[in-house]
């Protein structure tokens, strides 16, 4: 069961860079089927996005979902679009990776401490 969320967040990126890579070339064409399969990619994005967070914590999810995303991104506009790839774009993107690490390791010590959840803290307001 660990794994199935992992899948659907790894899902929701994969469709995630395949929308935003459509929509630089949406950019430059204009074309009204790439511009459909844009939004349909971006939503199923959001859709597999959300079951991942029903099983894993949210920032935790969001902030992998977006990270690997951009560094997909990133590499495919360096790739394929001739963008550069700089000293501090590289601090940002190693900035990001540290970020998801810091926020995953906060989010496996606080699931052990949380034994009521959110069920608990609605309950004591």
């Amino acid at each position: 069961m660990f794994l199935r969320p992992w899948l659907f967040l790894l899902a929701a990126v994969a469709v995630e860079v395949i929308g935003v890579t459509v929509m630089k070339r949406v950019s430059l064409s204009g074309s009204a089927p790439a511009l459909l399969l844009m939004y349909v990619m971006i939503g199923l994005s959001f859709v597999f996005l959300a079951t991942a967070v029903k099983y894993l914590p949210l920032a935790l999810a969001y902030a992998a979902w977006e990270s690997i995303g951009l560094i997909c991104i990133t590499l495919i506009g360096l790739h394929y679009f001739g963008e550069s790839l700089d000293l501090f774009k590289l601090l940002g993107l190693g900035a990001l990776l540290a970020g998801v690490v810091l926020i995953n390791l906060g989010a496996s010590g606080s699931a052990a401490d949380d034994s009521g959840g959110a069920t608990a803290a609605v309950g004591e307001c």
